[in-house]
């Protein structure tokens, strides 16, 4: 007989929980959507409740009450990450955390030590990390085919126009907290380097609300990386470009595209040796986490090594109050 299907709760069921993770477990043989807990219920919410037969419950505690879910994916403002993680992991559960993970280094150690200590699974959800054009040009680092990387320069432009995104309490710190989160992640693990200091500019916000981003410096043992993160300029633009001594490989997100990006490999005076199409299918990090659970092995972003984007966002705020380098320790301090 085959096992039950794994039982999903939601803490915090938004947009993009619905966009993202919803499809990869509706009509899922491997698990189902249990239970929701969301603070601010809307018609779409309840839409899905009734479509996938969950339970909408009223508080936290009855979401992670005995035999409800198995594991929960926390999909709730970005601020509030670490105590309804903290929440999650007190009961129990796998977990799955929307990026960014939490706001300070110290937190993700702290967290990273209490899921080990529970014994449970548990993961962040940087979607590039499962995006195939990111995994190729990660390969193509790897095995030295652009030469030694001597700069990478990242550009992301948009941000949200209102909503809690904007709230300090809420979204935690603007494009920086939102957006340059994901290339604060992605530019480590394709590199397999860690950055030893950071310098940044924030631009800063109206009295009331979050920054409207900057530019972020980081300092790698043998090359530097410029990420430009500002809510001005076409809504959603991405782009990464890393060059080597022999080649240069661009990652870019189509603007019709909500997630997925095409990789194009140059090398010889921009003769095109490589192209990968954008895959915008959803859901990646879900998957992944389901079946981290199924074969007890770590998912493909770990709270262990989300430290390191939470640490570079930190680092970036600390360097702009201060004006000067931020040092990075090269692995997260023991907890």
């Amino acid at each position: 007989m085959s096992a039950s299907p794994l039982k999903i709760g939601f803490l915090g069921c938004g947009g993009f929980a619905r966009r993202y993770h919803v499809p990869a477990l509706i009509g899922s043989d491997a698990a189902r959507i249990a239970a929701i807990h969301d603070a601010h219920p809307g018609d779409a919410l309840r839409a899905l409740v009734a479509q996938s037969g969950a339970t909408l419950a009223a508080t936290i505690p009855e979401l992670l009450a005995p035999g409800v879910c198995d594991a929960v994916i926390v999909s709730t403002p970005h601020a509030l990450h670490a105590a309804h993680a903290q929440q999650v992991l007190d009961a129990g559960r796998h977990i799955l955390v929307d990026k960014p993970f939490v706001m300070h280094g110290a937190e993700a150690t702290a967290l990273a030590k209490h899921a080990r200590a529970k014994g449970v699974v548990a993961g962040v959800a940087f979607n590039r990390r499962h995006d195939r054009g990111c995994l190729r040009a990660r390969e193509l680092i790897a095995t030295g085919a652009l030469g030694a990387v001597r700069y990478i320069e990242t550009v992301q432009l948009g941000y949200e126009k209102s909503g809690w995104f904007l709230d300090p309490a809420l979204g935690g710190g603007g494009p920086y907290t939102g957006r340059a989160t994901h290339m604060a992640d992605l530019i480590p693990w394709l590199t397999g380097k860690q950055p030893s200091a950071v310098l940044s500019r924030v631009r800063p916000g109206p009295g009331g609300r979050s920054d409207r981003g900057g530019f972020i410096d980081l300092a790698f043992a043998d090359f530097e990386c410029r990420m430009t993160c500002i809510e001005e300029g076409w809504h959603s633009w991405d782009e990464v470009r890393i060059f080597g001594d022999d080649g240069l490989v661009e990652l870019r997100r189509p603007l019709h595209f909500p997630i997925g990006w095409q990789m194009v490999w140059q090398r010889e005076r921009g003769r095109v040796i490589e192209e990968i199409a954008a895959d915008d299918t959803p859901g990646g990090c879900t998957r992944d986490f389901i079946a981290a659970i199924a074969q007890k092995r770590a998912p493909l972003c770990s709270f262990d090594d989300a430290w390191i984007s939470a640490r570079i966002v930190e680092a970036a705020f600390e360097s702009t109050s201060s004006g000067s380098w931020i040092a990075i320790n090269p692995s997260p301090p023991a907890a």
